[in-house]
């Protein structure tokens, strides 16, 4: 008996220096202590209720530690370089991951590789509009003059924009950057917001109105094309 006491003690004791360390040391001081936990309710109560009650924590305790250790992926970027970490959340321009030493990493999901990509938005599903728009061009025909204008979301975060002249696109800016926000595009150089877009339809088709424009009346026009990006 003294022994079978003894036991989960040693297992607790080891567990507390251990766990600051390793996720799978965690794991076992968890179940060192809830182990302790269920021997002494063993021995101190005669309702054996109590006792099953705890058994089931303990295994919702197992289970918890068990997937956050799951969670630790091996991730490779596109350049090749390789990092453990887990996934904490995503959007559309920005994945965030956790190394085990508790750093937060902030990258654009275009960096990693095309399967990690495919895991990080499976877990953190594209919106609709993003999924419609994100790797597209966009014509439109600008109402109320003769002017085709030309909107791109790149798939590494970069929109470029220009004016189509006889068949020939004038590119207007350089180093852009855009985020979606619900129906919304914003467009930033640097930090600052040079323009934005307005949708009105998730599912972007031929036919649809877009505004875009900083001020309160933004310049309508009407989608006349919609194809895969490419250079301008």
């Amino acid at each position: 008996m003294f022994l079978m006491l003894k036991l989960p003690r040693m297992l607790v004791s080891h567990g507390i220096r251990s766990n600051r360390v390793f996720i799978g040391w965690k794991i076992r001081f968890n179940f060192a202590h809830y182990f302790w936990l269920i021997v002494t309710t063993f021995f101190s109560t005669k309702n054996k209720s109590v006792v099953g009650a705890t058994v089931f924590f303990l295994f919702v305790q197992v289970l918890v530690a068990d997937e956050v250790s799951q969670n630790i992926k091996t991730w490779t970027s596109k350049a090749g370089t390789k990092i453990k970490a887990s996934l904490i959340s995503a959007k559309h321009h920005e994945v965030k991951l956790k190394t085990k030493e508790g750093k937060i990493l902030s990258l654009h999901p275009h960096k990693l590789s095309e399967e990690d990509q495919e895991f990080v938005f499976t877990e953190f599903p594209l919106t609709k509009i993003a999924q419609s728009i994100i790797g597209k061009r966009i014509i439109i025909n600008d109402q109320g003059s003769t002017v085709t204008v030309v909107f791109q979301f790149n798939e590494d975060g970069g929109f470029e924009f220009g004016t189509e002249e006889s068949g020939k696109i004038i590119k207007e800016q350089e180093g852009l950057i855009y985020k979606i926000k619900g129906l919304e595009v914003e467009i930033f150089k640097g930090q600052e917001k040079t323009n934005r877009l307005k949708f009105y339809n998730s599912l972007t088709k031929i036919g649809d109105t877009l505004s875009f424009g900083l001020s309160r009346t933004m310049v309508n026009g009407k989608i006349i094309s919609l194809e895969p990006a490419k250079p301008f």
